[in-house]
C-alpha cells in the first residue's frame, strides 16, 4: 500500500538529479513520477546492494534514501556516498517513531531526513534546499579560487607595517570565536579580504561563504533576498526562494556595506541575529537557521545611529566584535611589497618578466593612494599591460599611473555609433567588463565609478548576475 502522499506542488522545472533508493516497488514509482514532474531528472534504485555504485555513475545533484532497506541497509550506502562524494546531499526517509535511526543518519552526515509519509511540498522544498546547498558549496569553491587568484598578491605579503600586523593578530583571534563582526575601513582596504580570513580560519571554514552586497539589491527585494519568500507572496513570486540567511546556514554570511541596508528591513534583520530565525515573506513559519554574522562598512555606524539612520540596537548587535582596516596611507611599509606582488602575478598571467626597480617603488611609496590596495592593484594591473618592460622604471609610473596619458580627448561625435547616451553607457559598461573579464570591481575603477554605482546600472539593465564581484 502505497503511504498518504499529499499532492501539492510548486514550480517545476528545476532541471536538479535526484537518484532515489527506494524497495517498495509502489512508493518508488509515484516518487520516481512525482519528482520528474517537479522538474527534476530521477534515476531510481531498488535495494541498497549497488546503491553507492550507481550514485557514482549517475552523479546525482542529491540522493534520496530509504534507511530502512534489505541487505545492505541504507545507513550502509549513506556511508558509501559520503565516502566516494563528501560534498554530495543525502536525504533519508525513516518510518514514523524512528527518530533515533534519523538522528544517526545526521551524525554520518545525512542531509536531512524525512519521516514516511510525507507531503510533496515539504519532499520538494527539502531537495530545493539541497540543491542549492550544492550550488554555493560549488559557488564557494570558485569563489575561493578567484578570490584567491585576485588576491594572490595581498594574501602572500607579509604585512610589514605595524598596523597591518596588529591586524593579522586580531584576525586570528576574531576568526576563532563565534560573535558577530563588524569590519570598518575605507573602500579598497580589502574588508572582503579580511572577512573571507576570517571565516576560514573559523570552525565554518568549510560551510558556505555567503556575500550580500547590501547597496546592489533594489529596495523592494532586500528583505526577499535575504530571508527568502515562498509562491505567490508579492506579485512576480512565482516560485519558492531560499533566502541568503539559509543559503549560509553552517556558515558566515557576509554583509558588505551594511550601511546602505534600509531602515524598514533592519528590525527583521536584528531578530535573525537575535533568535536564529528566519521568517520567508509570506510565510507564517519562522525557520531556524546556523549562520555567524559578519558584516563590512565605509561608514561610520556609530554616526549613522546618532543621524536616526541606523538602529542602535543593531548596531550593538552587529559589533560586538570590531576589526579596523587601515588604509595605505597608514601602512605605507606594505605598499612596496603588495606592488610587487601585484606585478609577479600580472607578469604570469602575461607571461612576460617584470620587475619594479627602486626608484619606481619610491614613487609607489610617496603616494597617497587615496583608494588604497584597490588603487594599487589597478595601477600595477596597467602597468603589467602598458610598461615597456621588463623592467619597470619611476618614469613608467609617472606616465602610466600618475601621468596624463591615459586621458584621452573624447571621440568626435562622427566617430561614436551612436548619440544615445543610454546605449552609449551600456557599450562603456560592457567593454569595461570584457576587458576586466567580467570583474565587478575592476570594471567600476576603470569606468571612474563606484562598485554599488556599477550594480544598479547592471540590475537596471537585468544583467547584474553576469561576471565577478
Amino acid at each position: 500500500m502505497v503511504p498518504a502522499i499529499l499532492m501539492l506542488m510548486s514550480d517545476p522545472g528545476s532541471g536538479e538529479r535526484v537518484l532515489l533508493v527506494e524497495d517498495d516497488d509502489s512508493l518508488r514509482l509515484v516518487l520516481q513520477k512525482e519528482l520528474g514532474a517537479m522538474g527534476f531528472e530521477v534515476a531510481v534504485h531498488a535495494s541498497g546492494a549497488g546503491a553507492a555504485e550507481r550514485a557514482a555513475a549517475f552523479e546525482p545533484t542529491v540522493v534520496l534514501l530509504d534507511l530502512h532497506l534489505p541487505g545492505v541497509s541504507g545507513m550502509d550506502v549513506l556511508q558509501a556516498v559520503r565516502q566516494h562524494d563528501p560534498a554530495l546531499p543525502v536525504v533519508v526517509f525513516t518510518g514514523h517513531g524512528s527518530v533515533g535511526a534519523a538522528v544517526q543518519a545526521m551524525q554520518q552526515g545525512a542531509f536531512d531526513f524525512l519521516s514516511k509519509p510525507v507531503s510533496l511540498d515539504v519532499l520538494e522544498q527539502t531537495l530545493l534546499r539541497a540543491c542549492e546547498h550544492v550550488r554555493l558549496l560549488r559557488e564557494n569553491e570558485h569563489l575561493r579560487r578567484v578570490a584567491a587568484h585576485a588576491a594572490a598578491g595581498a594574501e602572500s605579503v607579509a604585512p610589514l607595517s605595524p598596523a597591518a600586523v596588529e591586524l593579522d593578530r586580531q584576525i586570528e583571534r576574531v576568526a576563532a570565536a563565534e560573535q558577530s563582526v563588524l569590519i570598518q575601513g575605507e573602500s579598497g582596504t580589502g574588508k572582503e579580504l579580511v572577512a573571507r580570513r576570517v571565516h576560514a580560519g573559523s570552525r565554518r571554514g568549510k560551510g558556505p561563504f555567503v556575500v550580500v552586497h547590501c547597496g546592489a539589491i533594489p529596495r523592494q527585494l532586500v528583505e526577499s533576498e535575504l530571508f527568502g519568500h515562498v509562491k505567490g507572496a508579492f506579485s512576480g513570486a512565482d516560485h519558492k526562494r531560499l533566502g541568503l540567511f539559509e543559503a549560509a546556514d553552517g556558515g558566515t554570511l557576509f554583509l558588505d556595506e551594511i550601511g546602505e541596508l534600509p531602515l524598514d528591513v533592519q528590525p527583521a534583520l536584528l531578530r535573525a541575529l537575535q533568535f536564529g530565525e528566519v521568517r520567508p515573506v509570506g510565510s507564517d513559519r519562522a525557520r531556524t537557521v546556523d549562520v555567524r554574522f559578519v558584516a563590512a562598512t565605509h561608514r561610520d555606524l556609530a554616526a549613522a545611529v546618532r543621524a536616526g539612520s541606523f538602529r542602535e540596537d543593531l548596531y550593538y548587535r552587529v559589533a560586538v566584535l570590531e576589526l579596523h582596516v587601515p588604509p595605505l596611507r597608514e601602512r605605507r611599509e606594505d605598499i612596496a611589497p603588495l606592488a610587487e606582488a601585484f606585478l609577479a602575478r600580472e607578469a604570469a598571467r602575461a607571461r612576460r618578466r617584470l620587475s619594479f626597480d627602486d626608484a619606481a617603488l619610491r614613487r609607489f611609496e610617496q603616494h597617497a593612494w587615496p583608494g588604497n590596495v584597490r588603487e594599487l592593484e589597478n595601477a600595477v594591473v596597467r602597468l603589467g599591460v602598458l610598461a615597456d618592460g621588463p623592467a619597470v622604471t619611476a618614469a613608467d609610473v609617472e606616465r602610466v599611473v600618475f601621468g596624463h596619458a591615459r586621458h584621452v580627448s573624447p571621440p568626435s561625435a562622427e566617430g561614436l555609433p551612436t548619440l544615445d547616451l543610454k546605449a552609449l553607457e551600456a557599450m562603456a559598461i560592457d567593454a569595461a567588463l570584457r576587458a576586466h573579464d567580467g570583474n565587478k570591481t575592476r570594471a567600476a575603477a576603470t569606468l571612474g565609478i563606484a562598485l554599488k554605482t556599477l550594480y544598479n546600472k547592471l540590475n537596471a539593465r537585468g544583467a547584474g548576475d553576469g561576471g565577478g564581484a
